[in-house]
């Protein structure tokens, strides 16, 4: 895998992306494509030997100036456990870190992806019931560079 950041060319592979990992809990494609424009910076994706997309981590301010938000982070299934996860991950945590005091995601707790994002330091700091819809919990987790 390698990584770079995305470019419009890619946008339909991310939202091919975002509806294989996120099934009915998708952004609409066209936030892609608005995303690209306003957060070009913080838009990476993992790419394949092939040169096809394999997942994106993307990243935004908040109302906050110093207060960053990862939006998402996506991996296509066959792709998993290569690393290729942590990888977006540091990336799109480096190109945040020179705004950011702290930068904040949204988890499902039952998420595989809740232990790297430990593993790198995000510290819990809220637990919501029925965030994603009835029954569906989020976990709050933040991360403050050192």
């Amino acid at each position: 895998m390698q990584l770079r950041p995305a470019r419009q060319a890619d946008l339909a592979a991310v939202f091919a992306i975002e509806q294989a990992v996120f099934g009915s809990h998708v952004y609409p494609d066209f936030f892609f494509r608005q995303a690209l424009d306003l957060w070009p910076d913080w838009f990476w994706l993992a790419v394949d030997e092939a040169g096809s997309p394999a997942g994106y981590a993307l990243g935004a301010p908040s109302q906050k100036p110093d207060e960053l938000w990862l939006l998402s982070l996506a991996l296509l299934p066959s792709c998993r456990g290569r690393g290729a996860g942590k990888a977006l991950m540091q990336a799109a945590l480096q190109a945040m870190r020179p705004r950011a005091r702290s930068i904040r995601l949204t988890v499902d707790p039952a998420n595989p992806a809740a232990g790297l994002y430990r593993k790198l330091g995000f510290a819990e700091i809220a637990h919501e019931d029925d965030y994603f819809g009835p029954g569906e919990a989020r976990l709050l987790l933040e991360w403050q560079p050192g």
